[in-house]
């Protein structure tokens, strides 16, 4: 079984999949099919933590940046699997704890976390609330 950086590494390096074989018909209107971005995540999630917290989106809000009161800045993207992950790199200096008590629905992988269950039908404030709680494990707080 293929590790979650795999996959990462598949996401930015190999072209899009093939397109399906049978032409759609309608087109939904922009913002109805996917009704926020990985970047109003990360806005979100920043919101939740509070003060000392704060957000930005990447090129067409496909990406997210969430930073804070430590040495190590938070990385949103959706990988090619379609899970919401969140990469992040632990400093030394910031002495979070070793076994962090992760939130229900969130997974741990070598270059962070992923929400495999995640989907937009859950809602930003449900899916921001993941990930701020997931920080807070993360970060100790």
């Amino acid at each position: 079984m293929p590790d979650q950086n795999d996959h990462l590494i598949v996401a930015i390096t190999e072209p899009p999949q093939n397109p399906p074989r049978t032409l759609r018909m309608d087109f939904p209107a922009p913002g109805t099919e996917y009704p926020f971005s990985v970047g109003d995540i990360a806005y979100a999630t920043a919101r939740r933590l509070g003060p000392g917290w704060n957000a930005d989106a990447g090129y067409w809000g496909t990406t997210g940046s969430i930073w804070g009161p430590y040495t190590a800045a938070f990385t949103l993207l959706i990988d090619v699997e379609g899970d919401l992950c969140m990469l992040y790199d632990v400093a030394a200096s910031d002495e979070w704890p070793e076994a962090p008590q992760l939130p229900r629905g969130v997974q741990e992988f070598s270059a962070g976390l992923f929400l495999p269950d995640a989907c937009v039908i859950d809602g930003l404030d449900h899916i921001a609330d993941q990930l701020a709680a997931a920080l807070r494990a993360i970060t100790g707080t």
